[in-house]
């Protein structure tokens, strides 16, 4: 079950990486830009607030972001159950020209751009929760200032238990705050990204009607 569930995840995280840099005629956008500069600038952005919030995510925040993400999770969910049969209805014409085909190909292409980015938006949330509840749960060692201790190769190889203990706490709060606030940053650029691209959509959409 385990095994299963982390491949669909790691599937998910794939096309939908892939689906934000395809236009609705499936071309692939493959140029460095578009694949690595939004990660890079989200990194720097994430790195950069780690060294500023010195104590880590105040209460007043977490509970904030807490709510917009599981109203965010249960919009999206919504959106994903209804969408299916607005954004895709399949062609049922014997002999359809070449621009019902063009079209019915964006539409059945969008449906499945607009289902797997949602779903990743989803599970990106749901992890920022869980990450946000570890928050709540180990106020005491997730408020920790990273920058009051200084690092002690000498300390470690001599296994000093305080030493390493306090590394451990160190090494998981760096690497939770920097996972809230890239997986923020990627929600606030999903959710952009998906309102942005369905009004263009379905304007598109609605022109043809005319």
């Amino acid at each position: 079950m385990s095994l299963k569930l982390s491949r669909y995840l790691k599937i998910l995280r794939r096309e939908a990486s892939r689906f934000e840099r395809t236009d609705i005629n499936n071309k692939v956008d493959e140029s460095f830009s578009a694949k690595y500069l939004v990660k890079i600038i989200f990194s720097v952005i994430s790195v950069v607030l780690i060294w500023l919030l010195k104590d880590g995510f105040s209460d007043s925040f977490v509970s904030y972001v807490s709510s917009v993400l599981s109203i965010l999770v249960g919009l999206f969910i919504t959106a994903l159950i209804f969408s299916f049969d607005k954004f895709y209805e399949p062609n049922n014409e014997e002999h359809p020209d070449s621009r019902i085909k063009l079209w019915d190909t964006q539409a059945y292409n969008y449906a499945k751009k607009f289902a797997y980015i949602t779903s990743y938006t989803i599970v990106l949330s749901i992890f920022t929760l869980v990450l946000l509840v570890v928050s709540t749960l180990f106020q005491a060692e997730t408020k920790l200032n990273i920058f009051e201790y200084s690092f002690c190769l000498e300390c470690l190889r001599a296994k000093d238990a305080n030493s390493l203990q306090i590394f451990a706490i160190a090494l998981f709060v760096i690497t939770q705050r920097f996972l809230v606030l890239y997986w923020l940053l990627k929600v606030m650029y999903n959710t952009l990204f998906i309102v942005s691209s369905m009004v263009q959509y379905m304007t598109t959409k609605i022109d043809r009607k005319k």
